[in-house]
């Protein structure tokens, strides 16, 4: 399969090394910390969005945030480049209306899906990301064989955006995981207790969890500022949702807050 690939980063570096090894050709945006090694391993390059986005039969946006997107798709043409039959993967987490809004501007008999994953960067090495779509049935059988190739878990959740649904549900809840070990860890610390050594001790008990595991890796102070920036992106993104339609949750709220501060 002929891709095309804009974001090559921490986490689409590795995505798109194990797509290339899937055997999919790929023609990326030369910008990211992957650049020089995925160049050696035969991915060809390019400092044109257009140029990327008119010659695949899959489009792949792996990068920060909405207005990264809008700026690439929008913006800079690349979404209007794109060829009918073609396939816009949209691995951003981000507004679900964002996603809509694409499909609304794409050229006839492009499909947009919006394709959100959850895993490390380890885990794109290693091709066991857990990847969530929104979309129609069609287009995400013509991804598949791109998206199994880095990851080990593909949902088809349902219509367009609501794999972005999905992915800020989760990171919502994950942010609640981390704000109450932490919280937890600090009782622990106020009694004498060593917070890394519960941590661990926690992993073999029920109290296990994603955010627990960091913790016991790490420490709090770190693990909390190094999760910061994405995650009140996407908690933030997660409120704003949920208030379009009306949704609230009393439990949530100091979360939110704790994230995104009037």
């Amino acid at each position: 399969m002929q891709v095309g690939w804009i974001g090559l980063g921490e986490i689409g570096g590795p995505m798109a090394r194990r797509a290339l090894l899937a055997g999919h050709r790929i023609l990326a945006y030369e910008r990211g910390q992957a650049v020089k090694e995925l160049r050696a391993g035969g991915v060809a390059l390019s400092r044109d969005y257009t140029t990327i986005a008119a010659a695949c039969e899959v489009l792949t946006i792996c990068l920060f945030n909405d207005a990264q997107v809008k700026a690439v798709l929008l913006d800079q043409g690349a979404l209007a480049a794109m060829r009918p039959g073609s396939v816009l993967v949209l691995h951003t987490t981000g507004s679900p209306e964002l996603a809509r809004q694409l499909q609304d501007a794409a050229p006839e008999g492009v499909a947009v899906l919006d394709a959100t994953f959850s895993g490390s960067p380890a885990q794109a090495e290693h091709g066991t990301l857990t990847i969530m779509v929104g979309g129609a049935t069609e287009a995400v059988a013509r991804a598949q064989p791109l998206l199994a190739s880095y990851a080990a878990r593909v949902h088809h959740v349902g219509l367009l955006g609501q794999g972005q649904v999905v992915k800020l549900l989760n990171n919502l809840l994950f942010a609640a995981n981390l704000r109450f070990a932490a919280e937890v860890l600090g009782l622990a610390e106020r009694q004498g207790l060593d917070p890394g050594t519960c941590a661990r001790i926690f992993q073999g008990c029920s109290s296990a969890s994603t955010a627990g595991a960091l913790f016991a890796d790490a420490g709090v102070a770190e693990t909390l500022d190094r999760t910061h920036a994405f995650l009140s992106k996407d908690v933030a993104t997660a409120a704003d949702s949920l208030q379009e339609l009306g949704l609230s949750s009393a439990m949530l709220a100091p979360v939110i807050a704790s994230y995104v501060p009037d």
